[in-house]
């Protein structure tokens, strides 16, 4: 059987996305089990690891953190902001530097490790399993996984008329935040366990904590009714 990367495969993609949406149609064409082209047309392609960096936005968002941690470091250990305070203030001053809020908290937390006073608290690792069930990392990246599997279907090649084209993409969107969402109001559960407040996890996601509570409340009472 080919595999994802060979050229058969990016055929069988290619003439998916060009409207040839049946299974079994492309593995004639193709001359391929119906299996091979399920595979093909549900595999998604991992992203390079090594992503260009700026440099200078980096250096830039360094400073910031740098003088916003030196401005925590002199407050009373009880009035100083989490990781989210300050990533939130560094994307106030700096327009939204294009970083990750795990490179951000990443960066906070190694640099207040030295001058930490409190005893080491639970691994954290430890603490987030305790609350989640032994299959829920898996299900979360399933989630995501079918998520961006539907927006890259959205590299439409301009061949479709207008129309098709907008449904074809709103399709592919819609579906793709309904994964998204399900995955968020997993996280929100697992929250909620760890005694996190929907005005904490509200703060964290933007969306309204009156909003993110319905949303969360109706899809429990979905899954478990």
């Amino acid at each position: 059987m080919a595999a994802p990367g060979t050229e058969l495969f990016e055929a069988i993609r290619r003439d998916h996305r060009g409207g040839d949406r049946l299974p079994r149609s492309l593995a004639t064409r193709h001359g391929v089990p119906r299996q091979s082209v399920m595979e093909a047309i549900s595999t998604v392609l991992p992203l390079p690891l090594d992503l260009p960096v700026d440099e200078e936005e980096l250096d830039e968002a360094r400073q910031f953190l740098d003088a916003l941690l030196a401005e925590d470091q002199a407050r009373a250990p009880a009035e100083r902001r989490s990781a989210f305070e300050l990533y939130e203030e560094l994307s106030l001053r700096t327009s939204r530097l294009p970083l990750s809020y795990r490179w951000v908290w990443e960066y906070i937390t190694d640099c207040r490790s030295p001058h930490a006073c409190d005893p080491s608290p639970e691994p954290h690792e430890r603490a987030w399993a305790g609350n989640v069930p032994s299959d829920m990392p898996s299900f979360i990246t399933s989630l995501i996984t079918s998520a961006v599997r539907d927006l890259a279907e959205l590299k439409i090649e301009g061949t479709l008329a207008a129309a098709d084209g907008v449904e074809f993409g709103m399709v592919s969107l819609g579906n793709a935040r309904a994964r998204i969402n399900q995955a968020m109001y997993e996280f929100t559960l697992v929250g909620l366990r760890a005694s996190l407040s929907y005005a904490q996890m509200s703060a964290f996601t933007g969306i309204p904590e009156d909003e993110l509570a319905q949303q969360v409340e109706d899809y429990h009472r979905l899954m478990t009714t």
